[in-house]
């Protein structure tokens, strides 16, 4: 991915698991964004999850950019399930007024973020 994000994806059985650094820059979501949807569409993958366990802050700009790549992975026709957004970050979301879109599909942790996708 170039610079170092601490940005960790895993392919577990035609699943793909992005474990997202807990701060992000533009310039980083982009690259992460190329790099993810690069590899669903090399590796026939069938489900991402984005774990967001590690991320302390997300602001406007870094949620949109989230529900655009998970809005992508819908179109290729790939299942995308959020995990791991701790209650700072969800109270941070509502405190922005972010329209939160609720037909993200997520999950409290990877486990279960794991079983949804099998």
């Amino acid at each position: 991915m170039g610079e170092d994000y601490n940005t960790s994806v895993t392919v577990i059985k035609n699943n793909l698991i992005v474990a997202l650094p807990a701060e992000m820059t533009d310039s980083c979501i982009q690259n992460i964004e190329k790099t993810i949807i690069d590899k669903t569409y090399q590796k026939n993958i069938r489900g991402v999850l984005l774990n967001f366990s590690m991320v302390t802050v997300m602001d406007t700009y870094t949620y949109q950019a989230f529900e655009n790549i998970t809005r992508v992975f819908s179109l290729m026709g790939i299942q995308t399930i959020w995990v791991g957004l701790n209650p700072g970050v969800v109270f941070g979301l509502i405190d922005l007024d972010v329209a939160i879109n609720t037909r993200i599909k997520m999950a409290i942790n990877l486990e279960i973020g794991l079983t949804l996708l099998n």
